[in-house]
């Protein structure tokens, strides 16, 4: 699995995780059940990201959310 994205929202990414280990599994399950296959999460600064999982490449993207 590999992720890819937007350089902030992986680091934001990777410190939420270091926080909070079991909730990547959370949201990598979100992700791969949702019907767009997104699923949000918060940046420890409060910015809003989406983890969007590819189903054919099996690569997680990082994206800032729209406001």
């Amino acid at each position: 699995m590999k992720v890819i994205g937007d350089h902030n929202g992986i680091e934001a990414l990777r410190q939420l995780v270091a926080d909070h280990r079991e909730y990547l599994k959370f949201l990598v399950a979100e992700a791969g059940s949702n019907t767009d296959h997104r699923a949000p999460f918060r940046g420890p600064d409060g910015v809003l990201w989406h983890l969007v999982h590819h189903p054919l490449s099996g690569e997680l993207e990082v994206r800032r959310a729209e406001s």
